[in-house]
């Protein structure tokens, strides 16, 4: 899912002709400035979205996140039914104080069938 996510966030950037690194790119600017793993990703487990929902705030960053790609998609008719259906997870979840990792991906999988 996270790869057809990725893709969908791609064809949008293209097709609104707006400029991206690709993965590799970005890799060989970071450099090694900035490394997952080790102690402090032991202390973190997971990113901003999962770190919101584990807090319980109520609010997720989603509408800032799958909600571009999904905008950008409706402005020049690309399909992202995978940033959609995160983006309106990622809410519910937070809405209803949801812990990360609660819904089975089979589940989230089958919402896409």
């Amino acid at each position: 899912m996270q790869q057809r996510a990725r893709r969908e966030g791609v064809e949008c950037l293209e097709a609104a002709g707006i400029d991206a690194v690709t993965p590799e790119e970005d890799a060989a600017r970071r450099g090694d400035r900035f490394q997952w793993g080790g102690s402090a990703a032991r202390s973190r487990p997971g990113a901003s979205s999962w770190q919101s929902l584990a807090r319980g705030t109520g609010s997720i960053e989603a509408d800032y996140l799958n909600g571009e790609i999904v905008l950008l998609g409706r402005l020049h008719g690309v399909a992202t039914p995978v940033n959609a259906l995160l983006q309106g997870l990622a809410q519910r979840m937070a809405r209803e104080g949801l812990a990360p990792g609660s819904l089975a991906f089979g589940d989230l999988a089958q919402q896409l069938a």
